[in-house]
């Protein structure tokens, strides 16, 4: 079978040409090839294509071989080039060696042509497996010097005998020593300041991979704590990795310190990592909480004695605050042991690095419940007072001084917001009577009962109030003076009807009712001036027989009507309280 073969041949006579190829089909090879002759035929074969081998006559009219052969090593270093030439001396022919060519044959004995290429094409496979695979190791060793160079950990090359070998930037950073100051010394000379700690040599001999902890005084004297690791090589040198630990032993002993000084303080201490396992509690928290360090060890503070449905808002709050770095301050419901509720005052700090990585948290705690609970009773109290503030202590409604304060805040939204307001003000008729006959205490329960049906008869938006002995007041929000108007009326028929029980009593008590009411006018100032108009009115109504609703309309016109009449004198039904249109 015919071996394919691209070849490129250098030549200026078309004879010797086509015995070359002659020869070369004998030996077995499918030719593809091309002629040249001058530099630019060679630079632009060269480009075109690639060139199993090269066969270069050595003078030439226009060229020569030191010059093909100069091409040729630039451009494709790796391809056989073979001088075959009638002219060739022996000191050209050595030169030619030196300058890179592979072999060279001389035209009138090419017999072994051949055997020369089928040879040189081999050692051209050779040599491209060899650049490739040196310059695989070339990038391989790159990379792992960069990788060496780059790495934050001091990394130590060192010799079966103990010498130091190779040792990388951090290396020299670790220890202060400059590079030419660490190679070529001795372990033992270099780092003399290992306070006694054995190296371990003969256990490395042995394969072993050895981890330690140990402390070094730096050049500069400095003591700091490193974490060494060391192994054995396949070529029996040995590689060192340390790590300054010097920040976490400090930490450490510091944690020791706190643990130590806090074990038998007032308040509860609890240490978590920084993934929130518990690390420490002290023997306060024990007594409080009633679990041991055993039982929340590596456990979380939120599977623990978290308590029940505070603690996700709770948790989100305080979590969010620690992670970033900040301290938390707040109060946890938490759980006992023993299942029981408690509250906490809680503060918690995040512990950090030089570097500001957070490596523990520290939470404080104090059993707050007895304040909480003097607190609670506290509040209930206050809100007893607000309620004896605001509210008249016989009927509940809203006493005189709240019922105004409301009555200003609802006068000026109204003017705000352009709504109508409206305003009645009612007196028990003969009420005095109601006491001389049948006593105060009579009277007290008569008005509980007017009070409740005044406050029945009302929206959940209209404000009672009890002004004065005698005197209830109703402050209508959003409401026309006409809708005001068929109020009253209802209450005026409500409490004519009604027969009021009193306890302990045969008979009934029946009452009536006088109304006066007032609206919202232009140049108003005040709550107090519909207060005025409203009172106005009211006072003609009982001036005008009692039982009855009088209306202030303005310019101190006031009409009236009877609890039967409508707005315009006809029977309307009173029991129809209309909403605003």
């Amino acid at each position: 079978m015919s071996i394919p073969l691209v070849v490129l041949i250098v030549e200026d006579s078309e004879n010797d040409t086509q015995l070359i190829l002659r020869l070369l089909r004998k030996a077995g090879y499918d030719l593809v090839f091309e002629r040249i002759e001058t530099a630019e035929e060679m630079r632009s074969a060269l480009h075109l294509r690639s060139w199993d081998i090269i066969i270069s006559d050595y003078s030439l009219p226009q060229f020569d071989g030191r010059a093909a052969l100069e091409l040729a090593s630039t451009q494709c270093p790796d391809t056989p080039f073979i001088v075959v030439s009638g002219t060739i001396g022996e000191d050209n022919a050595v030169a030619m060696m030196k300058a890179g060519a592979h072999d060279y044959l001389i035209k009138g004995n090419l017999a072994r042509l051949g055997p020369t290429v089928q040879r040189e094409i081999a050692q051209s496979v050779i040599r491209r497996e060899r650049r490739r695979s040196e310059e695989a190791l070339r990038t391989s060793e790159e990379k792992y010097r960069m990788l060496v160079e780059q790495a934050s950990d001091a990394i130590f090359l060192v010799s079966f005998e103990g010498y130091f070998l190779d040792v990388n930037p951090a290396g020299c950073s670790l220890t202060g020593y400059s590079r030419q100051e660490i190679l070529g010394a001795h372990v033992r000379d270099a780092m003399r300041n290992l306070l006694g700690i054995p190296l371990y040599f003969e256990r490395l001999r042995q394969g072993k991979v050895l981890i330690s902890e140990r402390e070094i005084v730096r050049k500069d004297g400095v003591r700091i704590w490193v974490e060494v690791s060391a192994t054995r090589l396949s070529d029996g040198n040995f590689q060192g990795i340390a790590r300054d630990v010097t920040q976490r032993k400090q930490m450490e002993q510091k944690l020791r310190q706190l643990s130590s000084a806090v074990e038998h303080g007032p308040s509860s201490i609890l240490i978590s990592n920084a993934e929130g396992q518990i690390e420490y509690v002290n023997l306060k928290f024990t007594e409080v909480t009633g679990f041991t360090l055993e039982e929340v060890l590596g456990r979380t503070p939120f599977d623990t004695f978290g308590a029940t449905e505070m603690q996700a808002e709770a948790r989100l709050q305080h979590v969010q605050t620690i992670r970033s770095g900040r301290d938390w301050h707040g109060e946890m419901l938490n759980l006992r042991k023993n299942g029981e509720t408690y509250w906490a005052s809680v503060s918690i700090s995040p512990v950090m690095d030089a570097n500001g990585s957070i490596t523990h948290f520290v939470a404080v705690s104090e059993d707050i419940t007895d304040r909480k609970e003097a607190e609670e009773k506290i509040r209930r109290l206050n809100a007893g007072l607000e309620r004896l503030a605001t509210t008249d202590y016989l009927t509940g409604l809203y006493n005189r001084r709240y019922f105004m304060q409301r009555g200003s805040e609802e006068f000026k939204r109204a003017l705000r917001s352009n709504h109508p307001l409206s305003f009645l003000m009612l007196d028990v008729d003969h009420f005095k009577a109601v006491n001389d006959t049948h006593g105060h205490q009579a009277g007290d329960m008569a008005l509980q009962q007017v009070a409740a049906a005044l406050k029945d008869g009302l929206r959940e938006t209209d404000i009672l109030g009890r002004i004065g002995g005698e005197e209830f007041a109703v402050l209508l929000p959003d409401t026309q003076l006409n809708d005001a108007i068929l109020l009253g009326q209802r209450i005026c028929r409500s409490m004519e009807v009604a027969e009021l029980s009193i306890p302990g009593r045969v008979l009934a008590i029946s009452l009536t009712i006088s109304v006066g009411i007032a609206g919202l006018e232009a140049g108003m100032s005040g709550i107090e001036d519909v207060f005025r108009n409203a009172d106005k009115a009211l006072y003609k109504a009982k001036r005008n027989g009692r039982n009855r609703v009088m209306i202030y309309r303005g310019d101190h016109e006031i009409s009236g009507i009877s609890p039967a009449q409508g707005l315009n004198g006809a029977a309307e039904d009173p029991c129809h309280h209309q909403p605003p249109q």
